[in-house]
C-alpha cells in the first residue's frame, strides 16, 4: 500500500465519520470535527500532488505538419 493510497483512504474515512455522524441519532459535535479534519487532510494531501499547469501557448505552431 503506498502513500497515494493512504490519501484515499484518510479522505474516504473522513468522508464516511462525517456521513455516519449525520446520520446517526446520537449526533455528537466531537465525531464531526474529527470527520472534518480527516477529511480536510485528505483533500490537502490530493491536492498537493497536482503539479503545476503545462505553460503551453495555444496558438504556436507546435510541429511543422501544422503549418501546411
Amino acid at each position: 500500500m503506498g502513500t497515494n493510497s493512504l490519501k484515499y483512504i484518510v479522505f474516504l474515512t473522513g468522508s464516511g465519520i462525517l456521513v455516519y455522524d449525520d446520520i446517526s441519532t446520537e449526533s455528537k459535535g466531537l465525531l464531526s470535527l474529527i470527520g472534518l479534519i480527516l477529511m480536510v487532510i485528505g483533500i490537502y494531501l490530493i491536492s498537493k500532488g497536482i503539479g503545476e499547469k503545462p505553460k503551453v501557448d495555444p496558438y504556436a505552431v507546435q510541429s511543422y505538419d501544422e503549418e501546411e
